[in-house]
């Protein structure tokens, strides 16, 4: 087996473990017998996914991760199936990787028995790299199998992928980057799933399944994994992704599966510090500032009275990085908005947080910009080269903007339909356009609020 150079360390510890796994299951199954026994599968995933009305969500058993450890250890996985079941999945995931991740062929059974009298698909999710564990896959009820680009050599990729396929099964290619994809290019497979978890240091950045998209020539079916948690997740990676496969975060019973076919624009209010609009959803993000030269700067006596919630962002502009890393130690956000050439490159790289990146738009030389942080951050936001001057972008911004990004820069309820000469704008964020008086008025926020939510893309 040829491992890439770059193949992340987790992934070639996985393979040395699994590789002493095949040695055990060679043991215990004949494998000719294996191909005697196993049935092709009764359900086409491909099928299924040509008749697939809008876009599809495939849910995830996942007892624990290398990143995240243990998740959720004893839940039944019988109860965790219904409940998605309730949800509307389109398939479910089981892993059976069982030293790093927990699961096992018994959980593939049971899931197989539970699910056997619906139409929903089975992805046997697991590190393959022997045809053996595809018949096991198959034997245990399994319609679908990953093969991940990084762990195979070209040819053994193609074997693998036309022994699943000889079985009625479907077979979802990975790849985490364009190395990757160049590597199976020629195997043509019709689903391609992009992670966007960076497995080196499982920092995930949502935007890398856009910048692979731009850049390959895939006319098949995408799917999104890894990161993927709320509406504006599927609105940013659905520009490509045809379908998304959630798992973490609804096996932390977060039961949820965010809206696939929302269209309505999304609204970031910034430059929140007053105790009490903490406390409220003014906005689908509210902007938290700790610059030190902006007048928005929030007090942190009043920051240590309210709860951090999901939607919060802490924005940085013109602060150290030791700082940046200071206050997001001390306060558990999930997303931090940095300016792009105000930190380091390898910063926003290694920063493991949902990193909305505001390019300050002076004209075309910045899509150079944007292209290099494409494949590391989660949203971009184009705002005017001096941030929080309530001054509009003056340099024209090119209607095809590759990634999905929020406007700012002089926003406001008169002016918010500009968002509609876009194709990947997706949203505002706005913080005088909020304010009277230097001060956020409500009622501004409300208004606006109500605007976005009724505006459609």
């Amino acid at each position: 087996m040829i491992l890439m150079k770059d193949t992340p360390q987790i992934l070639t510890k996985i393979v040395s473990t699994k590789e002493g796994e095949i040695k055990a299951l060679y043991q215990t199954y004949d494998i000719e017998n294996l191909k005697k026994e196993v049935a092709p599968s009764p359900l086409s995933f491909y099928d299924k996914l040509a008749s697939a009305q809008g876009k599809i969500f495939i849910t995830e058993f996942k007892r624990k991760s290398p990143s995240a450890g243990w998740i959720n250890k004893d839940v039944a996985i019988e109860k965790q199936l219904q409940q998605y079941r309730d949800l509307g999945t389109n398939a479910v995931s089981v892993l059976t990787d069982h030293f790093y991740f927990g699961g096992t062929y018994d959980d593939l059974e049971k899931a197989s028995a539970f699910l056997q009298d619906t139409d929903i698909c089975i992805l046997n999710k697991e590190f393959v790299i022997d045809e053996i564990q595809i018949y096991l896959a198959r034997k245990f009820g399994a319609h679908i199998i990953l093969l991940i680009a990084a762990i195979l050599e070209t040819e053994q990729f193609i074997h693998l992928k036309n022994v699943a396929e000889l079985l009625g099964m479907g077979v979802i290619a990975e790849v985490h980057n364009l190395e990757e994809y160049q590597k199976i290019e020629t195997a043509t497979c019709k689903v391609l799933g992009i992670n966007n978890r960076n497995l080196n240091n499982f920092k995930t950045a949502i935007n890398n399944c856009n910048y692979i998209a731009n850049n390959i020539n895939h006319t098949g079916y995408i799917i999104a994994e890894s990161g993927m948690a709320s509406a504006l997740d599927l609105a940013i990676t659905g520009k490509h992704a045809k379908g998304f496969l959630i798992g973490t975060s609804l096996m932390q019973q977060d039961l949820n599966l965010p809206n696939k076919e929302t269209k309505s624009y999304f609204f970031k209010a910034c430059g929140i510090r007053e105790a009490a609009h903490l406390k409220e959803n003014l906005a689908d993000l509210m902007g938290v500032n700790f610059s030190p030269i902006s007048k928005r700067k929030v007090d942190f006596k009043i920051l240590n009275k309210v709860q951090i919630r999901r939607n919060m962002v802490p924005v940085f502009y013109q602060n150290a990085e030791a700082e940046i890393l200071e206050i997001l130690e001390k306060y558990n956000f999930e997303y931090v908005q940095l300016y792009a050439n105000d930190v380091s490159f390898e910063f926003v790289q290694q920063l493991k947080k949902r990193v909305i990146l505001a390019i300050r738009w002076q004209g075309l030389e910045a899509l150079k910009l944007v292209e290099r942080y494409a494949p590391f951050v989660d949203l971009f936001i184009l705002d005017a080269p001096k941030p929080g001057g309530g001054k509009q972008i003056e340099s024209p911004v090119p209607k095809d903007f590759p990634y999905p990004f929020l406007l700012a820069g002089g926003i406001n309820i008169d002016n918010a339909k500009a968002v509609l000469k876009y194709d990947n704008c997706i949203g505002i964020d706005v913080a005088s356009g909020i304010e009277k008086d230097g001060v956020v008025d409500l009622r501004k926020s409300l208004a606006l609020s109500r605007f976005f939510s009724e505006l459609v893309y």
